[in-house]
């Protein structure tokens, strides 16, 4: 399969790594000789200059992947040495059958230029190259921002083949609609929450200053938390089994960074009223305000996406407009509640 066999397989979301995998590399039996093989690397003509081999593979007479040699190995050695003797058998290999975006996980994690896949008996069918991995991620990382803003699994699917840009009006509609007036019902009860403390607005003005800051804050504690969340899913590194003490540790995340952002946005908050006479009650507020939406941001950001995917719909799908809706709500809720209490001998 040549490169551009492989882009257009990538360009349909290959579900298995056999369906990207690259059939150009070098291979050889365990009884041949090492001048046998450079004579192989020799001989080898890529399709594309853009493939470069840097492993000999060593195979029994089945097919199946017994070995491998770097070409600096095989080049040190004897030419009337038996490959067998130099190979080495500690094999990391990706199966055909898996996920994509894993194989690409785990060669990062790796850092191998390329990693040889078998299938379920042993039988090298190809090698994974870097390159190959790049479309990958980039393929997914595009999804991921998709469906994070709101795009459906289907839309997503299509968006493969059609640019949306270039879809018709009432496709762009019914793709960006849905989640958009989720957003918009969720603004207008933030919006109801501010209207009931509206005396408190009027007594303290400064107070309207730091509610796009709460507002703000929450968002990008949230968006962190969710994405950290449906990618550690995609990638199988959160399940059931562990699931509780990531969501526990998200929570401590959430108030460690509350309570860092709410001492800086207090002191903000004291050091510029610091002539008025409810400026330390004022800068309270702001700190337990800021505290509050970085923890309850986290844990939404973290629980809503679990409960849509337990529910058996797409995480990443309709996450952020629900994270922001409820960590608005319970934000300006927090904030306002306790201005009222806090600075009751100005209303």
């Amino acid at each position: 399969m040549g490169a551009a066999e492989r882009n257009l397989d990538l360009e349909f979301h290959a579900d298995r790594v056999a369906e990207i995998v690259d059939d150009e590399y070098v291979a050889v039996t365990q009884e041949s000789f090492v001048g046998e093989a450079v004579e192989r690397f020799r001989e080898f003509e890529p399709r594309t200059d853009e493939t470069t081999v840097y492993y000999l593979y060593v195979t029994d007479n089945s097919g199946r992947l017994v070995g491998v040699m770097s070409l600096r190995e095989l080049l040190n050695a004897q030419e009337d040495d038996v490959v067998e003797d130099h190979m080495s058998t500690d094999l990391i290999t990706i199966d055909a059958d898996a996920d994509p975006e894993l194989a690409a996980a785990e060669m990062a994690d790796r850092d191998f230029s390329a990693l040889p896949v078998v299938d379920d008996d042993g039988v090298l069918v190809g090698v994974l190259r870097t390159d190959d991995m790049l479309e990958v991620v980039e393929e997914e990382a595009t999804e991921d921002i998709l469906k994070s803003a709101g795009f459906s699994f289907a839309d997503v699917e299509r968006s493969r083949s059609s640019a949306i840009l270039e879809s018709s009006i009432p496709r762009i509609l019914r793709l960006r609609l849905p989640w958009l007036i989720v957003a918009l019902a969720g603004g207008l009860l933030a919006g109801g929450v501010i209207e009931q403390f509206e005396d408190t607005l009027e007594a303290v003005v400064a107070l309207a200053f730091f509610v796009p800051v709460i507002m703000d804050m929450g968002g990008n504690v949230g968006t962190q938390a969710s994405t950290i969340f449906v990618r550690g899913l995609a990638l199988g590194q959160i399940d059931d089994r562990n699931a509780m003490r990531y969501f526990a540790r998200e929570g401590l995340i959430g108030l460690l960074i509350g309570l860092i952002i709410g001492a800086i946005g207090a002191g903000a908050a004291y050091l510029w009223q610091i002539d008025e006479p409810y400026a330390l009650e004022l800068a309270l507020v702001v700190f337990i305000g800021l505290v509050s939406v970085c923890v309850v941001a986290s844990v939404v950001g973290y629980v809503i996406p679990w409960i849509m995917n337990k529910l058996g719909f797409d995480p990443a799908a309709a996450s952020d407009p629900l994270i922001t809706t409820v960590k608005d709500v319970t934000a300006l809720l927090i904030y306002f509640g306790l201005a009222a209490v806090l600075l009751q001998e100005l209303l």
